[in-house]
């Protein structure tokens, strides 16, 4: 089959991808050029592969490692605090154009729904932050109705989407997108932010620097949490739903009836012994094989250097040899996150 031959615009545009991809920290510049490309030519998968190459530039790995090991304990395995990776991910190396537009003074949201709006932001974040999902199911409703009573159902759509986007929820994101431009084709700021969010849907596995989703989700995170402090290893979620405030929503606006709780349990049990439908990526630059050592307990000490192994001989407490076991493991399996001087 031929290659497609694309504009000259387009070709100029990859090659100072390519070229940006190599640079010091030009990696979300280069990213930001090939989606303007996926914008135009959804399908060009030379610009799709070079910014996931980009994204395996070692500095940007270890910079990133480092950002998200200060929010995020790379052993905790919860999904929520996985999506919570990803949007910080995305929102470190993102360079959408409309990212900005609150700052610039530049209208983001109708003022006819923006109390739902709000609302629909709060009940996102309690699963964003606390992993109750019970609230992105609000939200998704709360915010559904509100696009469907603006005047400005295309701002409200992009401010939605933009939101999911932010907060991880890439495929809530593009669902929103896809709709939006079904209805205003010719909206250039919506293709551009469908572009670079159905790439993060689909290879939000492969993140380099984002530990590859396990398949006993929160496992790991129960084992380690049973020895630092056994009473928060089973607290699931942290705290209770909150529901939305009636004041902020319109009159007539009705949630539906919920299932009941014991039925939402018994759900929630099932799915989380399901094995990931996507397998695991085996072309990440990143050897994340140390956490299956954590969960298994497996620890090899003879494998470590001579100065880690005369640590663990000064250590007689049982307790304090595992704790420091675990650290060694951590620091030498990935020792690119850190600086020469650190």
């Amino acid at each position: 089959m031929q290659a497609p031959n694309y504009p000259p615009h387009i070709q100029q545009m990859q090659a100072k991808a390519a070229l940006l991809a190599e640079a010091y920290m030009g990696q979300p510049d280069a990213a930001a050029l090939c989606f303007d490309i996926l914008a135009e030519f959804p399908d060009h998968a030379a610009a799709a592969h070079l910014i996931y190459r980009a994204f395996c530039n070692p500095d940007i790995i270890r910079e990133n490692l480092k950002a998200l090991r200060r929010l995020i304990d790379e052993w905790d395995d919860r999904p929520w605090q996985q999506r919570r990776r990803l949007a910080f991910s995305f929102r470190t190396m993102s360079r959408w154009p409309g990212q900005h537009r609150e700052y610039e003074g530049v209208k983001v949201r109708p003022d006819d729904v923006a109390e739902m709006l709000e609302e629909g932001k709060g009940q996102l974040l309690q699963d964003y932050l606390l992993g109750q999902t019970k609230g992105s199911e609000i939200a998704w409703l709360i915010f559904q109705a509100a696009i469907g009573r603006t005047s400005d159902s295309a701002l409200a759509m992009l401010w939605v989407a933009e939101l999911y986007a932010d907060q991880g929820f890439f495929a809530e994101s593009v669902e929103v997108l896809e709709d939006l431009l079904a209805k205003f084709p010719d909206d250039l700021l919506a293709r551009r932010l469908w572009a670079e969010v159905r790439w993060w849907r689909d290879n939000q596995q492969r993140i380099p620097w984002v530990p590859p989703v396990r398949e006993a989700n929160g496992r790991l995170y129960r084992r380690m949490m049973a020895d630092i402090d056994p009473k928060l290893a089973d607290a699931e979620p942290l705290h209770d739903h909150m529901p939305p405030d009636p004041t902020n929503l319109p009159a007539d606006f009705a949630l539906p009836n919920a299932l009941p709780e014991d039925l939402l349990g018994e759900i929630t049990a099932v799915l989380n012994t399901l094995p990931s439908t996507e397998p695991p990526p085996t072309d990440s630059p990143v050897d994340w094989r140390y956490l299956d050592l954590l969960e298994s307990g497996n620890i090899d000490t003879s494998q470590f250097p001579e100065w880690a192994q005369y640590m663990l001989l000064d250590i007689d407490n049982p307790r304090q040899e595992m704790f420091l076991k675990r650290y060694l493991l951590e620091y030498l399996s990935n020792k690119q996150r850190d600086d020469e001087e650190e």
